[in-house]
């Protein structure tokens, strides 16, 4: 198997060391005008947290991530809509079945 790195070391082509993928994050982040103490970290926590908010099973979203305990998943359980909350986001955003249930249990309440 050959891995293909995103940021390749331009001299071995092997995997950037952190201090090098720092810079070079900082740097963009300084080029898009944005905050540069932002972590190359916060990234994986937006990844899980909007997982979650989509609705992502916990399971899932533990392989994704790569999590050998499913309590270090948990942390972003908090962010995952319960099923009222998914059904009126789907009706919000346009998903025809989910209204269609609300409207249902909307006329019978």
């Amino acid at each position: 198997m050959t891995t293909t790195w995103c940021s390749p070391n331009p001299h071995t082509g092997g995997p950037l060391s952190k201090a090098a993928n720092n810079r070079r994050y900082r740097k963009a982040l300084a080029a898009a005008r944005l905050d540069v103490t932002h972590r190359i970290h916060d990234l994986r926590h937006t990844f899980g947290t909007t997982c979650a908010a989509a609705g992502v099973p916990m399971r899932t979203l533990q392989e994704w991530m790569g999590h050998r305990d499913i309590a270090t998943t948990q942390r972003y359980a908090d962010y995952a809509p319960s099923t009222r909350e998914a059904e009126l986001i789907a009706v919000a955003f346009g998903s025809s079945e989910a209204g269609t249930a609300l409207s249902i249990e909307a006329t019978r309440g």
